[in-house]
């Protein structure tokens, strides 16, 4: 992700580690093309010696940087309003997340919401990004759940992102696949929100919400139906609740969180 080779901006001095040769310098020049697993390369690093003079300067930059970004985003993250805000969402997930529990991020705004707002504070957690085109999440979080059967497996993505793969649900019942799926549902694909008002001239007319409005369907009932436990959530204060008896239910379960339409994901950092 470039965004459009403003981020970095054209110029910047890069260093470039990746596992595929045809990737190094393929967006930018590189000053210094790094080939080998990430992990190996970094625990490589780890391993030589530390810099000569101390980096508290640096440090207390950085964790200027923390401060001043949490303090942004501190009334979105707190907000009891509904339809609910995405980073209430991600904030009630964070503080729930089980020690040894694995999230499975969507495409899209799914990206950004869970990269910027959910943090994972325990060594055992992990985070799996995007990795596919939209919807790409809930069958991904499906193979985790089967690759992990003893952990806990968090499924994020929008209901414009559960659509693509919705007939997955009867698999996960048939084969007792018990992710839990939490759906961002603000009845859109709201992520194409700036590119329909670019298209019209940045304002959209007739019926061209028609192309990425979807009719309020309670995606709960749907999943009931299918054999999934299943809870529609309007309010904030309903999800801690909601959450603890997905994980508790034993079976593939699906949380149909109401959110606010008007809510868009800021540009991704990097």
């Amino acid at each position: 992700m470039t965004n459009n080779w403003k981020v970095p901006p054209i110029g910047t001095t890069v260093i470039q580690l990746d596992i595929e040769a045809q990737e190094l310098g393929k967006n930018y020049p590189n000053v210094v093309s790094l080939m080998g697993d990430a992990k190996v390369t970094l625990r490589k690093f780890i391993e030589a010696p530390a810099p000569a003079k101390p980096r508290e300067e640096w440090l207390n930059r950085i964790q200027g940087y923390v401060r001043e970004w949490r303090s942004e985003v501190a009334a979105q993250r707190n907000s009891d309003a509904v339809p609910m805000r995405p980073e209430r969402i991600c904030k009630e997930i964070t503080e729930f997340l089980p020690d040894d529990a694995v999230v499975v991020s969507d495409t899209g705004h799914s990206g950004i919401w869970t990269g910027t707002m959910i943090e994972l504070n325990k060594s055992g957690q992990r985070f799996i990004r995007c990795a596919g085109s939209l919807g790409w999440a809930f069958p991904a979080s499906l193979g985790v759940k089967c690759a992990l059967p003893d952990k806990p497996v968090l499924c994020f993505t929008g209901d414009g992102g559960f659509y693509y793969h919705l007939a997955e649900l009867e698999t996960a019942v048939r084969f007792g696949i018990n992710a839990v799926i939490v759906v961002n549902d603000n009845r859109s694909l709201n992520q194409e929100t700036k590119l329909f008002d670019s298209a019209y001239g940045g304002q959209q007319r007739g019926r061209a919400h028609e192309m990425w409005v979807f009719e309020d369907i309670n995606l709960a009932k749907v999943a009931e139906a299918m054999g999934c436990f299943a809870i529609r959530v309007e309010r904030p204060s309903e999800l801690r609740g909601a959450l603890e008896r997905a994980f508790a239910a034993n079976r593939p379960a699906v949380l149909d969180v109401v959110s606010d339409i008007k809510a868009l994901a800021a540009r991704p950092w990097g």
